[in-house]
């Protein structure tokens, strides 16, 4: 009777322990001086149903480096960011902006055509080179974020760049570069998950002021992906108006989607790959606007481990 009740105990405590081997934290592990590349991509469109209906497609890919310059004991990073090439595209029906489609690339640059390109353009060439300071922990909180100064300069003075931030939105405001940076960095959950958990992080949206965000993110265990074996992460987006000073939202959501799916390599504590994507439809008084925002984010190199 004592050799199966110790046999039973011996079961149960392998068991246990299986269990807490199944568990992740999804936890960055910093290391100061290294070194790895994302090419991050947004992809937005809007459109109107109004009499005069207008629409906007723009696309902003940035290949960007990464470099940990700190870490302290407590897990906490400083992660310089910097902006190496800047490619992006715009088409639009029904708005007078003096042109229908743009194109460019920071490495193949083109001669702009007119004096709306020529301003883009050079708004968008001030992009290359600009730096960021991010303070980051373990958890991917970030705690900190910092333009350097000719980039703060460029967004937040630049009286031609503000002109365009109210054209193109949030692709030329500081805020907007923060999103973009850092928005598609999964929230690590406040307790280690296994396989079918969920966890919850509410943020401001990569819509700005208009809308904040719910994410769910739910782990689906280990798969192999691109010859990697990685933790799958899917990823439910819910949009919240907010409300105005009287406690009441000037518009509605009539009609909203979001989803995505993250790999994170446990190894390294890095995302490898992210792609998210919103779609919402905004009833106002007299006008419906449907709004489609996409992100991705891949890791191009990081360092050994």
């Amino acid at each position: 009777m004592r050799v199966r009740i110790l046999v039973i105990s011996l079961l149960c405590i392998l068991l246990g322990a299986s269990q807490v081997a199944a568990q992740t934290s999804l936890i960055g592990t910093w290391k100061a001086g290294d070194k790895f590349s994302y090419v991050l991509e947004d992809k937005y469109s809007v459109s109107s149903d109004s009499q005069d209906s207008a629409s906007l497609k723009q696309s902003l890919k940035l290949d960007t480096s990464w470099h940990v310059m700190t870490l302290a004991l407590d897990g906490i990073a400083v992660v310089a960011v910097e902006i190496e090439r800047v490619r992006f595209r715009a088409d639009q029906t029904g708005i007078p902006a003096g042109w229908d489609e743009l194109s460019f690339d920071s490495q193949n640059p083109m001669e702009p055509r007119n004096k709306q390109e020529m301003s883009t353009f050079a708004a968008l060439t001030a992009f290359v080179g600009s730096q960021m300071a991010i303070t980051i922990n373990e958890k991917r909180e970030v705690l900190k974020f910092e333009l350097s100064k000719p980039l703060a300069t460029h967004l937040e003075k630049d009286q031609t760049t503000l002109e365009l931030a109210g054209f193109f939105g949030h692709m030329f405001t500081a805020n907007g570069m923060q999103r973009r940076m850092t928005n598609w960095l999964i929230a690590s959950p406040p307790k280690p998950v296994s396989r079918g958990e969920t966890w919850r992080r509410e943020q401001v949206s990569r819509y700005e002021d208009f809308f904040n965000c719910v994410d769910s993110y739910t782990l689906e265990g280990t798969v192999l992906w691109d010859g990697q074996t990685l933790m799958k992460i899917d990823v439910k987006t819910e949009l919240k108006l907010p409300e105005n000073e009287e406690g009441k939202q000037q518009a509605k959501i009539a009609d909203q989607s979001g989803e995505g799916v993250v790999y994170f390599d446990e190894r390294t504590g890095w995302v490898v790959d992210a792609a998210l994507r919103q779609q919402v439809v905004q009833q106002g008084a007299f006008i419906k606007t449907s709004v489609d925002t996409t992100i991705t984010s891949k890791l191009l190199a990081s360092p050994k481990k």
